[in-house]
């Protein structure tokens, strides 16, 4: 219903339709009702290797976990951390420290030591389980963190020094059942966020934002998921984004196929092989889809509905991915950030706005402020992105100064990100504020000029930035990627992007070919490092 908008036009703050009703219950009682409603249904499947686990064999192997946890005196308030790959044991110790109340903070495996030793730090986690390949990075963090008294491998231990995972699994008869905790402010999970523009910071997220965020997922009148679904969950579980998809399967009783990692053979076979019906993604994984040549040698007809977040996914994919998959039914964008929990945007079953990221999830305020004055704007005026609702976080683990800096005396969370809403409450972004272009008092966002190169069928990734220039402050640059055999000129590009912009949006500053575009695990590019690939170009 968008007549509150103008109801409150005076303030241009835009509500989300009515509240979703939580259940009045912790969140480890929430996901084990749902693990025992599901029973002997298949759960999750291991892409690799066809391992298949039921709810029940998870649930049975999480209440082992909790218990052997509590025994160690491992009590509520408590941080277990997680650094590994994606694996079907991912979840037992996430599905654990929810059962006691304790925290849970997922960490990348693909992290230095540094940025281990960083993120650790944030969280304190007494007690953490690896997968093999980080073990003996992890080994020197712990020799730096002494609060971490107990290292855990899913794998094979190194040393005596650490516990093998199985030790985990010995008890088939437990009797543990989960403790209803007071879930209102308590925190569930610390996040490491996205850090584009800096070090990570650690995300407080309470029970309450996830149990709002599952229960909403579940809402058949926002959400297309049908029974017998299968879902592919190929991004990683330490993302929030991945972290809630998992809890998100399990919740809503559908067959889960689980990949380690993207490779692009395993990636199109498991679709094929399992049927999959539903895929999570980020832009990278879309643009694969939409352009790589080898998709043609699979069957993806199984595809319904492709939900992509992390990053803006431009028009132009999106009908590109359409075309090519036969079965599809939906290609939908949310919008959200590791402080919002998941999205906090949705496009409606009945259809969304080419281009758009969909409308406020119920019980979500939103406003959008003029970046210099401040001040609210209305609809199709530029500004910055702020949040208000059930589903944002607690703050930053450890950094008072950083939560509040985040926040307005209105208790709107600032996103850092540019965009706008329409007539219709529709949203749609724009860019992040820190990364505008500065030319000539333009703000050029670097999103769409990449968005355009994207769409030349002789590129296969694309990164922009601004170069630094005495008379127009910067200029945009792009960073290009070509596909392989694809024979294209600078020049071409530079009029392909010029045939398609306003005159300050023109890539002024050149064009570079490079091997590869640096980006996040999330699929966001990593624009300081595209500024240090130009300084050490120049």
């Amino acid at each position: 219903n968008f007549s509150s908008i103008h109801a409150m036009a005076s303030q241009f703050i835009v509500s989300g339709p009515g509240l979703v009703a939580t259940p009045d219950i912790s969140l480890g009682r929430y996901l084990y009702q749902s693990l025992v409603k599901h029973g002997n249904r298949v759960a999750a499947v291991d892409a690799g290797t066809g391992e298949t686990r039921t709810f029940s064999d998870i649930l049975t192997k999480s209440l082992s976990v909790a218990e052997c946890l509590l025994l160690r005196g491992i009590r509520t308030g408590d941080v277990i951390g997680i650094c590994s790959e994606n694996s079907l044991d991912f979840v037992l110790p996430v599905l654990a420290s929810s059962y006691i109340g304790a925290v849970c903070a997922p960490l990348n495996p693909s992290s230095t030591t540094r940025e281990l030793l960083h993120n650790v730090n944030i969280s304190k986690p007494c007690i953490i389980f690896c997968s093999e390949r980080v073990l003996e990075c992890m080994d020197e963090v712990v020799r730096q963190a002494r609060f971490v008294k107990e290292i855990v491998t899913f794998g094979l231990p190194l040393s005596h020094k650490q516990t093998p995972f199985v030790s985990f699994l010995q008890d088939k008869s437990c009797t543990f059942q989960p403790l209803d905790v007071n879930y209102k402010n308590r925190t569930a999970a610390i996040m490491c966020s996205s850090g584009t523009t800096g070090l990570p910071k650690g995300v407080m997220l309470t029970q309450e934002n996830i149990l709002c965020t599952l229960q909403y997922s579940l809402n058949s009148r926002l959400n297309d998921v049908l029974s017998g679904e299968v879902i592919l969950l190929v991004l990683p579980f330490f993302h929030s984004y991945g972290f809630v998809a998992q809890l998100f399967a399990i919740n809503a009783g559908t067959k889960a196929v689980v990949m380690h990692k993207f490779e692009e053979e395993l990636f199109l076979r498991s679709i094929q092989n399992h049927k999959v019906t539903y895929l999570t993604l980020v832009p990278p994984l879309v643009v694969f889809l939409a352009k790589a040549k080898v998709v043609d040698e699979y069957d993806l007809s199984s595809v319904r509905v492709i939900k992509c977040g992390a990053a803006p996914l431009s028009e132009e994919m999106e009908t590109l991915v359409r075309k090519r998959l036969v079965g599809l039914e939906s290609v939908t964008q949310g919008y959200g950030l590791t402080e919002t929990t998941l999205s906090v945007t949705y496009s409606p079953p009945s259809g969304s706005k080419r281009g758009s990221v969909g409308m406020l999830i119920p019980g979500m305020q939103c406003k959008v402020v003029d970046i210099e004055t401040g001040r609210n704007l209305g609809p199709n005026e530029r500004g910055e992105l702020c949040f208000k609702g059930p589903q944002i976080m607690k703050g930053y683990s450890g950094d008072p100064q950083a939560t509040r800096a985040s926040f307005d005396s209105d208790g709107f969370l600032h996103t850092g990100d540019v965009g706008y809403y329409d007539e219709d409450g529709f949203f749609y972004i724009v860019d992040r504020v820190k990364e505008l272009i500065k030319y000539k008092g333009y703000q050029v966002p670097p999103a769409e000029l990449e968005a355009v190169l994207l769409t030349h069928p002789a590129v296969k990734d694309a990164g922009v930035t601004g170069v630094p220039d005495e008379a127009a402050g910067e200029l945009p640059l792009a960073f290009v990627v070509k596909q392989p055999e694809a024979n294209v000129t600078k020049e071409e590009l530079i009029t392909y992007v010029a045939g398609q912009v306003s005159p300050q949006k023109k890539l002024r500053g050149g064009l570079i070919f490079v091997e590869s575009i640096p980006r996040t695990h999330s699929g966001k590019i990593l624009r300081r490092n595209l500024k240090i690939m130009l300084k050490s170009m120049l």
